[in-house]
């Protein structure tokens, strides 16, 4: 046996404390035995999407196939991210914007053939390959979700944002490089219209109170304002070589903004937002 053929072996091996999270489901049974990828084998399954889900810290992937006596095909790939938010940081990174959500409790979008949803720090596929009735995939949520831990509810950070304007199921969490700068991390962002104008509100959380501030330092150096003596709290308007007219405000641990569109409506949105984190 070669040494590749080996590690291929290995890569997908089936390990038994994933297996656990599998539900028995009458009238079902595993095709074979569920595979488990690490965060240094994930490009053998997705090769050229490893990296997104790496970036949101990802542990492991459970991958099973199920069929039944008719042999329809279920497929169940269970993302476990480090930690809820993480989880629905990646599966915010690949919902569609506007999209509606599937019927029930859990957070999750679904069609005749494919159905994606979060619980815990699970980001969970599942897939009819052949098709079948569309009621067999909703089945699979249900029993899948039962066995997972972790909460339901959406990251807190988002009940933050103003309800005015923002477009519905479209908000967004990203781990780092936010608007394409290295030193923002862990932010999140909706988009909004208000008055026909277009534009982002944006909360970024820092470790503590000086990582925020360093944050705001660095943002300052790359749009020529002083970046030295970081005032604790503060607001300002910079001119962003990337992306414009953005407005920064910043007291604690927390950056928010907006940026895009340049419009006095979103003044007020920024304030609220700003108020909403600081009760945090």
């Amino acid at each position: 046996m070669t040494a590749l053929v080996l590690l291929a072996l290995l890569a997908a091996a089936p390990d038994a404390d994933s297996a656990k999270l599998l539900p028995r489901i009458d009238g079902w049974k595993q095709s074979a035995a569920p595979a488990t990828y690490t965060p240094e084998t994930l490009f053998e399954y997705i090769d050229g999407g490893a990296e997104a889900f790496l970036q949101f810290d990802f542990q492991d992937l459970t991958a099973a196939t199920f069929v039944n006596a008719k042999k329809v095909e279920v497929t169940a790939d269970l993302y476990h991210q480090r930690d809820a938010t993480r989880a629905f940081g990646i599966y915010s990174q690949e919902r569609r914007a506007g999209s509606t959500k599937m019927s029930g409790k859990l957070e999750g979008i679904a069609s005749t053939d494919h159905l994606e949803f979060v619980a815990g720090a699970y980001y969970v596929k599942l897939a009819l390959p052949g098709g079948g009735d569309p009621g067999i995939l909703p089945m699979f949520a249900e029993k899948i979700a039962a066995k997972l831990p972790g909460p339901r509810e959406l990251p807190a950070v988002l009940a933050c944002f103003p309800d005015q304007g923002k477009r519905p199921r479209s908000e967004k969490l990203t781990t780092r490089d936010f608007l394409g700068h290295k030193f923002l991390h862990d932010a999140a962002a909706t988009p909004y219209e208000v008055s026909g104008a277009r534009f982002r509100l944006f909360a970024v959380e820092g470790k503590d109170p000086a990582d925020a501030r360093d944050m705001v330092a660095a943002f300052r150096a790359i749009t020529k304002l002083p970046k030295a003596d970081v005032a604790a709290e503060g607001v300002v308007t910079l001119k962003d070589p990337l992306n414009g007219e953005v407005t920064l405000a910043w007291s604690g641990r927390w950056l928010w903004g907006a940026v895009d569109d340049p419009s006095p409506q979103r003044k007020a949105l920024v304030e609220e937002l700003g108020r909403k984190l600081l009760r945090r």
